[in-house]
């Protein structure tokens, strides 16, 4: 990354001399008094997974992404509920505009902890616009010098922010480091490469060699993105997502908020000059409002549970291997689930 970060220093520096530098600024919690609106009969239950149709039936929802059933963890509703009574509902603007609230950046300092020791942190309104934003300000570098080559089933937010991009870019058979590895070489004179994988795809639930993709990455001095959505919470010994299970560090790990974390919302983790740069040149965050406190607050507590309960990630990954397994008696084709 020696060459990018380069370029991306004097970006930066470029920005302090003609006044467009952008930080965040810090502001204090201000209490907003409010009246909550009456339960009225909601469809769905309080309990986890389950859902009431018109005939009173129950069904276990097996669609969502709520991977260890903490939306609907106590513990958690009561974090929203005194983040609502200390910041309100909404940011109401644009991070660069609002500022960070503590929780805000409690959040950030949880996040760089809980997926591997990573510098800094900024927060994004959702997935999707994470890896939109990160993708097109990083080819806004210099867009017909970069070169993007991605794993073919990576998810439809990376595919669109490549083609926003304007950078030149290849897909690699899923999962085909060889094939991989000849795509870089044949483009290794581009200045900046960066290699596109998930920690766990979306579609078909299969894991990377994410070790063997961030050597070969190594090896061209590309920069390494992982998609760590459907990782984190899921794998690794304390749910810490890809960074915990193959003990590795891509140079960015983007993740969201509303899967197994229990609220909404998005994170990048990298170096501290790549999220500076984020802030100053990503416009998927500079436009955005910002992350709910609510929000924030729900993952800080989802990522305190997990972390002082790591027997719920044991039990969700027996539970998947029940189900592989039984799936698999019943003559059905799982893939590499």
């Amino acid at each position: 990354m020696s060459f990018i970060s380069d370029l991306i220093s004097n970006k930066i520096e470029a920005n302090k001399r003609t006044g467009l530098y952008r930080e965040i600024p810090k502001i204090n919690p201000a209490r907003h008094d409010f009246k909550p609106h009456s339960n009225k009969n909601n469809i769905f239950t309080s309990k986890r997974y389950k859902y009431n149709s018109n005939y009173n039936t129950e069904f276990i929802n097996l669609a969502t992404n709520d991977y260890l059933g903490l939306s609907s963890d106590e513990r958690i509703k009561n974090a929203i509920k005194k983040a609502v009574n200390t910041y309100g509902t909404s940011t109401s603007s644009s991070f660069l505009i609002y500022g960070h609230s503590d929780i805000h950046t409690k959040l950030e300092k949880k996040l760089c902890e809980f997926k591997g020791n990573y510098e800094n942190c900024i927060l994004y309104p959702s997935g999707y616009q994470a890896n939109i934003g990160v993708i097109k300000a990083l080819s806004d570098i210099s867009p017909l010098k970069t070169f993007i080559v991605f794993d073919e089933l990576s998810h439809a937010s990376i595919i669109d922010g490549i083609l926003t991009s304007g950078a030149k870019f290849r897909s690699f058979k899923h999962n085909d480091l060889n094939y991989l590895s000849n795509i870089l070489y044949k483009h290794r004179n581009y200045e900046i490469k960066m290699v596109i994988t998930e920690g766990v795809f979306s579609m078909d639930g299969d894991i990377p060699d994410l070790r063997g993709i961030l050597d070969i990455a190594e090896e061209y001095d590309a920069v390494s993105i992982v998609d760590d959505a459907h990782a984190t919470g899921t794998i690794g010994d304390k749910g810490g997502g890809s960074v915990d299970f193959h003990a590795v560090k891509p140079d960015i790990l983007i993740g969201t908020l509303g899967k197994a974390l229990a609220s909404s919302g998005a994170f990048v983790l990298s170096k501290r000059l790549i999220i500076e740069y984020l802030i100053n040149f990503s416009r998927a965050f500079i436009f955005s409002t910002g992350m709910p406190p609510t929000s924030a607050a729900a993952s800080v507590k989802a990522i305190d549970i997990i972390k002082e309960n790591p027997e719920i990630v044991k039990t969700l990954q027996d539970n998947s291997g029940f189900a592989r397994n039984y799936l698999r008696q019943c003559g059905l084709n799982i893939l590499n689930s």
